[in-house]
């Protein structure tokens, strides 16, 4: 809608994760080094931890555009993006609809069994293997699983040859998944990965390197959008979340066409700014559901 008003070609500030349009700070640059390496090297388990919004999926799909590129490794891939509720089973169908595996058939004239699917995967992976395929497994959200489920990710990683892993699995997830990967039930599988990093947010003098890269990507020049000073604000507000500074400069760049103000004075970053954030207080601060009194009828 405002696009062409700042001289955009496209949205500069999607919260899609396009991989066109990551900014590799320090902790992402490591981020995708540490997903080539392991996937690339057959390394087993991957963990990829971050905050809400830190960008982690963009470097999922940015790792996996790079490693052809660089490693002339084309990886078949699986990507499990909803885990809530999942038990063991659930993900193992999944997994197998997202390598579109087919001609499963059960042991007997009952239901589709566990061992079905595994039997079923462990055929497909050997498959892989011999046509030189690198399989790829990523469950991202893997914070939702239960302890169940997150074991029955752990016996994936038996699937294996004498010398090398059938599949690549990467965990990503928020912090809350470290903590669960440290309860003792599932120590078998802390001890598995073998590699992991954990992304950090962006700090004060990424913000315009950050801001500048969206913009000259979608087509744009910088100091045609904002004027000085905006990206402080940016961050004062957001903390360093990228997902955050996408959704403030969307709303700004609006506001601002609407007034017909080209670049953005950093007066309206700031009040869009103190809007959102008295918006994200007010919704925090308000009872849930569980948490209302019931009224008792009146006798």
């Amino acid at each position: 809608m405002y696009e062409s008003y700042y001289g955009l070609n496209e949205p500069a500030f999607a919260v899609t994760p396009d991989p066109r349009f990551l900014w590799l700070s320090e902790t992402h640059e490591e981020g995708l080094s540490v997903l080539c390496y392991g996937i690339v090297r057959r390394k087993g388990f991957i963990l990829l931890t971050g905050e809400v919004g830190a960008g982690k999926t963009t470097l999922l799909r940015a790792a996996l555009d790079r490693i052809p590129v660089e490693f002339l490794d084309f990886p078949e891939t699986a990507m499990i993006l909803n885990t809530m509720g999942l038990n063991q089973l659930d993900l193992l169908k999944l997994i197998c609809a997202e390598f579109r595996i087919t001609g499963i058939q059960p042991q007997s004239a009952q239901q589709l069994t566990t061992a079905d699917y595994l039997i079923a995967l462990n055929r497909y992976l050997l498959d892989r293997l011999r046509d030189g395929v690198n399989a790829v497994l990523i469950i991202d959200e893997a914070q939702n699983l239960s302890p169940a489920a997150l074991e029955q990710v752990r016996l994936l990683s038996n699937l294996e040859t004498d010398t090398q892993k059938l599949l690549q699995i990467v965990l990503t997830g928020q912090p809350e998944l470290r903590q669960s990967l440290g309860r003792p039930e599932l120590r078998q599988l802390r001890q598995r990965i073998a590699i992991e990093h954990h992304v950090e947010p962006l700090g004060r003098g990424d913000i315009l390197s950050y801001l500048r890269h969206r913009i000259e990507v979608a087509g744009g020049q910088y100091e045609d959008v904002f004027c000085d000073g905006a990206d402080s604000v940016f961050f004062d507000f957001s903390g360093g979340c990228p997902r955050l500074i996408n959704l403030l400069a969307d709303r700004v760049l609006l506001s601002a066409f609407s007034k017909k103000l080209r670049p953005v004075p950093v007066a309206l970053v700031e009040l869009k700014a103190k809007e959102m954030a008295a918006t994200t207080a007010e919704e925090s601060s308000r009872p849930t559901r569980r948490g209302k009194r019931r009224r008792g009828r009146k006798r």
